[in-house]
């Protein structure tokens, strides 16, 4: 791969590349946001997909129905995902193509996408193939691979800016007193797990779980603003969504909470000072307020067993903003580390 990183150093991909990033504004986050937003997808279809596969989500749905409608989201997000990271990987080809992770990652995202084409094309030879009772265990089988394959490729993604954390491992420490501190932030970022984390492996191991977490949370979120919006899951009663997504999407936000405060510790003061990381829980907020009201007075006027309907326009209203808040967060949270 290093032939292929000097081929594009110093060419016009780079030169285009650079100047998008360089010269417009807001343009690195608001692409990462893009690029993150393209891996809820994938994650939360993927995850869908093969949840109902193992038999643990959307049991009103048949696999074969499922992957039928499920493909095409996981296609356009990964065609968006390939366009928004092209932009990084052109601009850097030495970073990323001498960078060993970034080729680890490559090699799973060959391999959980071949897979996603092989359920889908035997699926299309033979409808219902996947249903069959012989082939249970083989399905379940190739379902926990994917999943597997997906999360590694999410793992391989936040671990390519950490390639030395993997050549001189270091999981603890010796924490140091460093006596009172004139904030209470300050006093968090010396506690000694606060020092542990961010000085060793904990700290990349830690995000990467966060992103996991985060996608995972955004993506089930997304389903249920696709169906009240009418984009997506039509055939299914509002109400047996909700009850399927809704424990994966708490379980997945509990998750990112506590990875969330493992890496907030060890650099609270400047997190407390950083306007992006202020708006990112307004927003985020304001995301709880308007799930709240949907909850509360919104969803009582629903039909939940109509299917194949257009909802309310307070539905879609409410699937709208969320999805316009929920995306406010994530840019929030990669503005973070552009402001210093």
């Amino acid at each position: 791969m290093e032939s292929l990183a000097q081929l594009i150093d110093g060419s016009f991909l780079q030169s285009g590349a650079l100047w998008a990033l360089n010269t417009i504004p807001g343009f690195p986050p608001i692409i990462q946001t893009v690029h993150i937003l393209g891996i809820a997808v994938v994650m939360a279809t993927v995850v869908l997909m093969n949840l109902r596969i193992l038999g643990l989500a959307v049991p009103a749905m048949s696999i074969s129905d499922l992957l039928e409608r499920a493909f095409p989201w996981l296609w356009i997000a990964l065609v968006s995902n390939v366009i928004s990271g092209a932009f990084f990987v052109l601009g850097r080809p030495n970073r990323y193509f001498s960078n060993p992770v970034f080729s680890s990652k490559m090699g799973f995202l060959l391999g959980a996408v071949a897979l996603a084409i092989f359920f889908l094309a035997m699926q299309k030879r033979r409808p219902g193939f996947w249903e069959a009772p012989q082939r249970r265990l083989l399905a379940r089988g190739l379902a926990v691979l994917s999943l597997g394959l997906w999360i590694m490729v999410l793992m391989a993604g936040r671990w390519i800016a950490y390639l030395e954390y993997l050549q001189f491992p270091l999981w603890s420490m010796e924490a140091f007193d460093a006596g009172p501190q004139p904030t209470v932030w300050l006093s968090m970022e010396n506690w000694p797990l606060s020092q542990v984390i961010a000085a060793t492996n904990w700290f990349p191991l830690l995000e990467s779980i966060h992103v996991i977490a985060i996608t995972l949370v955004l993506g089930s979120i997304l389903w249920v603003d696709l169906r009240l919006l009418g984009f997506a899951a039509r055939q299914l009663p509002l109400n047996v969504l909700n009850l399927q997504l809704i424990p994966w999407t708490w379980g997945a936000f509990v998750v990112a909470v506590i990875t969330g405060l493992g890496m907030f510790i060890t650099r609270a003061s400047s997190h407390i000072d950083n306007p992006a990381f202020r708006w990112k829980f307004v927003l985020m907020a304001l995301a709880g307020i308007n799930m709240a009201y949907f909850h509360f007075r919104v969803d009582k006027q629903l039909d939940h067993h109509a299917v194949f309907t257009d909802l309310p326009r307070p539905a879609r209203i409410a699937g709208g903003l969320s999805l316009f808040l929920w995306s406010g967060v994530m840019l929030a949270g990669r503005w973070i580390g552009h402001i210093v």
